[in-house]
């Protein structure tokens, strides 16, 4: 082969090296047709989640939102805001009158992705956080503490501040290009809480009465 026949031949291999792979690191999703896929090195994500659970054994709904930025593929780090309340129960110590649990909590949260090019793949959210935990007969209702407690009994009995830890895992589906659904399960640790009856001064539950397994869906867009 001549000279000039062998240069053009090398630039040409050499300009499509970057194409190959770029390619070789698109995500791939479901629903894609080839090559339209592109990924950057820091992407963002906004994610919409509920689900259920059990707190004190109770049933419980559990409902939230979370907003963060993907470094690499591989790793998310962001905020959430989040509450649950669970189903009323009769109170012996409250004259079988019926009360629940509910909360409002929000922090940090670091989710490590793994193999994010898979159109089905895992993901492990970790979160930390803080909130406060009510045992009210009706749930995110507001008070009037200048009430006399003693006609207000079957309103709000106490409420805590709480330290919230939850590590969960996730297994996300790359519906299109820019949104995700995932069915994942977690676990919530509440820390710190010192829930009591009014007059007795009784603990209304455990330091880990608290805690329970939750279960759901989630719905992401952003960049990924």
């Amino acid at each position: 082969m001549k000279l000039r026949q062998i240069i053009p031949a090398i630039l040409l291999a050499t300009m499509a090296l970057p194409a190959v792979a770029q390619e070789d690191d698109e995500q791939r999703t479901i629903f894609q047709r080839d090559n339209t896929k592109e990924c950057v090195p820091i992407g963002f994500e906004g994610t919409v989640f509920m689900g259920g659970g059990s707190v004190d054994g109770r049933p419980s709904f559990d409902i939230g939102v979370e907003g963060g930025i993907i470094i690499g593929h591989g790793i998310e780090f962001g905020m959430f805001a989040s509450g649950f309340v669970t189903e009323k129960e009769a109170d012996r110590q409250l004259d079988n009158e019926k009360y629940q649990y509910d909360c409002v909590m929000g922090g940090l949260m670091v989710k490590p992705i793994i193999a994010y090019k898979s159109p089905v793949h895992v993901s492990i959210p970790i979160k930390f956080g803080v909130g406060e935990v009510e045992y009210s007969d009706d749930a995110w209702t507001s008070y009037d503490y200048d009430y006399d407690h003693r006609h207000r009994r079957a309103h709000r009995e106490d409420n805590s501040v709480a330290f919230v830890v939850e590590p969960g895992v996730r297994v996300e589906f790359n519906i299109v290009k820019h949104f995700h659904i995932a069915a994942g399960v977690s676990y919530k640790f509440h820390m710190g809480h010192d829930l009591e009856y009014y007059d007795t001064k009784q603990s209304i539950t455990s330091s880990t009465g608290l805690d329970g397994l939750f279960y759901g869906v989630s719905f992401s867009f952003g960049q990924f």
